[in-house]
């Protein structure tokens, strides 16, 4: 069947789901039905595929990797991040209880912005979880490679740094956990479960050995200067590591699995970011006082810190051939051999880590794929369920398989910076998106399964007749004062139907002038503060506006101020990010952009519920005629956006007398 594309592309591109229908979709899905996903995850599944999700590559190989750019303070680079996205969780949480539905951001933004926008944010999310399935497997492999060269003395060299044309080396070694990982995958979401949650466990008991066995260890002068490039070097410490506290958004990913989801939404996504954040801030801040930053290295950190202090004094660390002496898996004499020990064991117990990061990204991405293909947005293929296993099947092993390329070729920190970019735009969307359904009237009438051109145009009056008449003058025989404040009075309305586009246009000005802040606050001064004051005064005016009640599930507190204290932490890192970053994000977004006005606009099944928008066209010149006692203006056509003319109209004048 030939899909035509769509004449109204701005129309189509902005066409939204409802909000309550989606809510009736979760609320009639009981997980009984072969075409859905099956309900079986409870808070504490949630929180520890949270925890696998983040608590991977950000504390196994990010913690040497940030410590060259921020020192010590990566630890707080860390926390700085966690902070922030305690705000963002809260978003999330909200619209995980209202909408528990698999998809988390693309969902969202869907409802709250409209079908571009949300394909954009789901393009956006596979950079946080199929790249980065890829570079965490390409670390796995580092890890096992560790392991066995301390185990057995093998060199697996060829394995994990294969050279190839131009430079570039590939990690066969990195295809095996993805494979592995697949198959688990494809066998059940409860069976993935259990997986997850042993890989899970055995990585947390790694770490928290690290932090009591090292906590001993830790040297003042290896944490001094704290923070040797002040801070911009946090700031791009915590730009560099922000991807790895995508741990709830996988959790959000799982809405359509969980039982309850209206209760242990909220628990998984929060209680996750607590967990993760508090154990990257403890092993960072334990390993760099162990040991210099420049022995810790940017492949095994963890595990060079502790053969550091197994094999060396603390002043013999510092000498310029440390690292040959130092890191050598069977150096004599060993100082700590509960610390050499600890150098195996966390090499094994790192490879759990990276597995549960590398399995909950790839658990992640499949379900992304099909919220999208459900939609019509993606290929049928990422939308189709196993109907014995209940999952994805077809999503799970494309996914694998491009992912399993991926990791032979792409290295970790070249990466990092994008997956972060992409990452910290989604939570953007989320936190915006909490606001403009907060200030969007709470019945929503255009239902994504029916959709009524009635209903529509009275939407559109009652949402924006306010905002379409002028505003007072600022001078007048009354005054400057008395004139802002009839000004405030016109735009602030009476109801929540009368702020038309105000919400989203102090939103925008909010998000980019904290942007533009961010950006230029170390070279032009004068431009970021009247950013920042743009910014403040669009929160201000933003939270004068009416709004809707909260929803009866979990609500995000403190709205705005919680989302747009979300909204300025992510521009804040975004800004501390590399150009690279955004010419790769780019690149990216113009590849998406392509897929979406190639396939997903001409295949959205959104369009196919909803009628053509009728259009009128109109002729050059328009002939007036006197018919009895009436002027007849000349007939023109109705047409609709499919191109079908529905026959012509005439406007027909009664002259006064």
């Amino acid at each position: 069947m030939k899909h035509a594309f769509p004449p109204n592309v701005l129309h189509s591109m902005m066409r939204r789901k409802s909000l309550s229908y989606e809510q009736h979709s979760a609320e009639h899905d009981d997980g009984e039905h072969h075409h859905s996903l099956h309900r079986t995850l409870t808070a504490v599944d949630l929180m520890l595929y949270g925890v696998g999700c983040s608590v991977g590559a950000g504390i196994y190989c990010l913690v040497g990797i940030g410590a060259q750019l921020a020192g010590p303070a990566i630890s707080l680079s860390f926390a700085i991040c966690g902070s922030a996205c305690i705000f963002t969780s809260l978003a999330y949480a909200e619209f995980a209880a209202r909408i528990p539905l698999t998809g988390s951001a693309y969902v969202y933004a869907y409802v709250a912005f409209g079908e571009y926008w949300g394909w954009l944010v789901g393009w956006f999310l596979t950079l946080g979880y199929g790249f980065t399935a890829s570079v965490v497997a390409r670390s796995w492999g580092d890890y096992v490679a560790s392991f066995a060269r301390g185990v057995t003395g093998w060199s697996l060299a060829s394995l994990t740094n294969f050279p190839v044309r131009g430079g570039y080396t590939c990690s066969p070694l990195s295809t095996v956990i993805v494979a592995l990982c697949t198959w688990v995958l494809v066998s059940g979401a409860k069976e993935s479960s259990r997986f997850n949650n042993l890989m899970t466990v055995l990585n947390i008991s790694v770490l928290l050995f690290v932090v009591f066995a090292g906590s001993s260890l830790v040297e003042m002068d290896n944490l001094t200067p704290f923070a040797p490039q002040g801070i911009q070097g946090i700031a791009q410490g915590a730009g560099l590591v922000f991807f790895a506290f995508i741990g709830f958004d996988m959790v959000a990913c799982l809405s359509e699995e969980v039982v309850q989801p209206e209760i242990n939404m909220p628990i998984g996504i929060v209680g996750s970011l607590i967990i993760s954040a508090t154990i990257y801030v403890l092993v960072s801040l334990v390993v760099i006082g162990m040991a210099p930053i420049d022995l810790l290295g940017d492949k095994v950190p963890i595990v060079n810190a502790l053969l550091a202090n197994a094999c060396c004094t603390h002043s013999q660390q510092v000498e310029s051939n440390a690292a040959m002496e130092c890191l050598s898996q069977t150096c004599t004499p060993v100082l700590h051999k509960v610390l050499a020990f600890g150098g195996r064991f966390v090499s094994f117990g790192a490879i759990f880590g990276l597995t549960t990061g590398t399995f909950t990204s790839l658990m992640g991405q499949p379900r992304i794929f099909y919220r999208m293909a459900q939609d019509g947005l993606l290929f049928e293929i990422f939308g189709i369920v196993n109907p014995n296993t209940r999952v994805p099947t077809g999503g799970i092993l494309i996914t694998g398989v491009i992912s399993s390329l991926l990791a032979c070729f792409i290295e970790l920190e070249s990466l990092a910076n994008m997956i972060s970019l992409g990452t910290l735009m989604v939570f953007t969307f989320v936190d915006a998106g909490v606001i403009i359904l907060r200030w969007s009237p709470s019945t929503d009438t255009t239902s994504a399964s029916r959709y009524d051109e009635s209903d529509d145009e009275m939407d559109g009056i009652n949402g924006s007749h306010v905002a379409s008449l002028p505003p007072p003058h600022l001078y007048d025989e009354d005054g400057l004062q008395s004139s802002l404040q009839n000004w405030l009075v016109w735009f602030r309305g009476h109801d929540v139907k009368d702020n038309g586009m105000k919400p989203v246009v102090c939103t925008l000005l909010f998000t980019f002038s904290s942007l533009i802040a961010s950006v230029m606050i170390g070279n032009h001064h004068f431009v970021a503060i009247m950013s920042a004051t743009v910014a403040v005064v669009s929160g201000i005016l933003l939270s004068i506006l009416p709004q809707s009640p909260p929803p009866d599930t979990f609500s995000c507190p403190f709205v705005p101020l919680v989302p747009l204290i979300g909204i300025a932490s992510n521009t804040v890192m975004m800004g501390s990010l590399p150009i690279g970053a955004w010419f790769f994000t780019l690149a990216w977004l113009v590849i998406g952009n392509a897929v979406y006005f190639l396939y997903g606009i001409r295949h959205s099944r959104l369009g196919k519920q909803q009628p053509p928008v009728r259009m009128l066209s109109l002729p050059e010149t328009m002939p007036l005629t006197r018919e009895g006692g009436e002027l007849v203006l000349g007939s023109y056509e109705s047409t609709t956006t499919n191109g079908d003319t529905s026959g012509s109209l005439e406007h027909r004048l009664h002259p006064s007398s």
